[in-house]
């Protein structure tokens, strides 16, 4: 475990450190793109996990399941992805390396009550872009070029406890510690005209603008089991603020203030539902919604239209198998499909995303933890509705790992 613990570490470090050449040009505006976290089994089989209680593979997306668990867990996903951009100037192509979603989840009571903390990206703001710039000053045609940079994140760290409050009925319920930062900087830089000594004769023109966040948010959750075959789950967060400060700085004319303001986030539903079917083959479907309709926040970003941010995930797996010298035959399978809206309109229409998924698992000996693998695709708006589309392929990875604590 101490090895595992390790090389989770690193792991996190080379993906934190990891950067990318840019993001899909739909994340350029308002709130960005929403982070898909949940670890590799979930996204395999589409991303329905509300009803999961399992003490050798549990999951995080619904708290009260964890109180199943009879050891320590500790589960690190990670994700590859490479998006291929199209609008009516062309093609983009970009990749990204993640690490969002971190958890760690210990029994207080065996099989009853259990605390848990972890980190978790929510929303993410990366996008590079430069082009030439030509404009006309007292008579002068400068050249040069502008460059644009947004990036930042908002991420939470939950802080949670699970309980079996019955048989059959668990309860679970976090404090999500709400921060993060985006910073949008814009470089205009004159080659030309220039001096007899070759140097420019403009100066050029820094613009900064620093939004740093910080709110905190609360998760109210529950699952119940109906039998060994089916159960369902629920959660919800109800709405919060964000506190925000604004840091602008403009280069050249040496100006800086700062600004206070506030986002107020919709509160959030998430259910789902999952049932045997035969032997180790399950389905499982989830749906939330959080009403983006009533966001409060920034006027421009309300005048570009908000949605309900929505998303329905469907999904079928073929549990792992324990079967003695059982070999693939052990290896779960998983199936899924994903239809997400996001939460504001591009080109005054909604953006909505079909996401088609696949994966496997391979446990650890000693059934002491799992890694899940999982391959999707995903298209991203349209090109005739938005003006912008997207292709989308991803990889994510889950490592789980168990250990008693006593």
């Amino acid at each position: 475990m101490k090895r595992l613990v390790l090389i989770g570490l690193v792991l996190t470090g080379i993906l934190a450190a990891t950067g990318a050449t840019a993001q899909t040009p739909f994340a350029l505006s308002n709130l960005g793109q929403k982070i898909e976290t949940g670890d590799a089994r979930m996204a395999g089989r589409g991303g329905w996990g509300m009803a999961v209680r399992d003490s050798v593979n549990p999951g995080f997306k619904n708290l009260a399941g964890l109180s199943a668990i009879r050891q320590v867990a500790v589960s690190l996903s990670g994700y590859g992805v490479g998006t291929d951009s199209e609008d009516a100037a062309g093609t983009r192509s970009v990749t990204r390396v993640m690490a969002p979603d971190f958890r760690l989840a210990a029994p207080v009571m065996k099989g009853q009550l259990a605390v848990t903390a972890g980190f978790r990206m929510d929303r993410s703001f990366r996008y590079d872009t430069s082009h030439v710039l030509t404009s006309y000053v007292r008579g002068d045609t400068l050249r040069g070029f502008e460059e644009f940079h947004r990036r930042g994140t908002i991420f939470s760290v939950p802080l949670g406890v699970a309980w079996e409050a019955l048989p059959g009925l668990s309860l679970g319920a976090s404090v999500n510690l709400v921060r993060g930062s985006v910073s949008e900087s814009l470089y205009e830089i004159f080659l030309s005209p220039a001096t007899s000594t070759g140097s420019p004769f403009y100066q050029p023109v820094q613009q900064i603008q620093k939004d740093t966040f910080e709110g905190t948010s609360s998760t109210w959750s529950a699952l119940y089991r109906w039998s060994d075959r089916v159960s369902v789950g629920v959660s919800y967060t109800p709405a919060y603020d964000i506190d925000a400060d604004r840091l602008r700085t403009i280069n050249g004319l040496t100006a800086r203030w700062t600004q206070p303001w506030k986002m107020r986030m919709p509160d959030e539903i998430q259910t789902g539902l999952q049932a045997r079917v035969i032997g180790r083959w399950w389905v499982g479907a989830d749906y939330s919604v959080q009403a983006f309709s009533e966001f409060e926040g920034p006027q421009k970003w309300l005048d570009e239209g908000m949605e309900d941010e929505t998303r329905l995930s469907l999904g079928v797996e073929r549990m792992l198998g324990h079967q003695r010298r059982g070999g693939s035959s052990n290896w779960p399978v998983r199936f899924g499909f994903a239809q997400h809206r996001w939460a504001y309109r591009v080109g005054g229409e909604p953006i909505d995303e079909s996401i088609w998924s696949a994966g496997t698992g391979f446990p650890f000996s000693g059934r002491l933890g799992v890694l899940d693998l999982a391959l999707s695709y995903s298209k991203v708006g349209d090109l005739e509705k938005n003006g912008l589309e997207d292709s989308v392929w991803k990889m994510a990875v889950t490592v789980t790992g168990l250990e008693r604590w006593w």
